[in-house]
């Protein structure tokens, strides 16, 4: 195992427990792996220690723009936005949003860019089926809802790092979507 997995998996051990973060290490490791160096990573605030994969240091982790990580912001859905904007400008980007983040209009402007425009995006969703009071407002999955405006997209495990390395490398520079499936607790 590598110094910045370590770095990754301790600063992953010392944050305060919170609601849906279970498996949240795996998902960013399976990411990070499958993803560029040269991409552009958004990421929230569950995901932050995604820079440390990438060589930051764990004290340095909001200025972790030389690594090609976005900080975290307060409004998440917002993050998909600012991926295509990215994108747009010439660098590929992969956005990691949560469950409820589907179900703003902020995301369904993206993903509708992204299909216009064709942008390397990889939209990769931490999936709590049934989770929170978004779960009624969504009519179908986020996969589906991709694959109706032509672009790719894969479900896995996202608590297995294998299984979402190989589900993000299967869609290449997107545009596309990920739904990683999350474990309940």
């Amino acid at each position: 195992m590598s110094g910045a997995v370590e770095a990754f998996r301790a600063w992953t051990e010392a944050q305060p427990p919170a609601r849906g973060a279970r498996g949240v290490a795996a998902l960013v490791e399976g990411v990070v792996a499958a993803t560029p160096k040269q991409s552009w990573l958004l990421v929230g605030r569950r995901e932050a220690g995604a820079a440390l994969l990438r060589g930051a240091d764990a004290d340095r982790l909001a200025q972790a723009r030389p690594y090609r990580v976005v900080p975290a912001g307060d409004a998440p859905a917002a993050r998909a936005l600012q991926a295509v904007g990215i994108a747009l400008a010439g660098s590929p980007a992969v956005c990691l949003l949560g469950a409820g983040s589907t179900s703003y209009g902020d995301f369904h402007e993206a993903l509708h860019l992204c299909a216009q425009h064709r942008a390397p995006v990889v939209f990769v969703i931490a999936w709590y089926e049934g989770d929170g009071p978004f779960a009624p407002q969504l009519a179908v999955r986020p996969e589906v809802l991709a694959q109706a405006l032509g672009l790719g997209a894969a479900r896995c495990d996202g608590a297995d790092a294998a299984a979402v390395r190989a589900a993000v490398a299967s869609v290449g520079a997107g545009p596309a979507v990920v739904v990683a499936d999350m474990p309940h607790g």
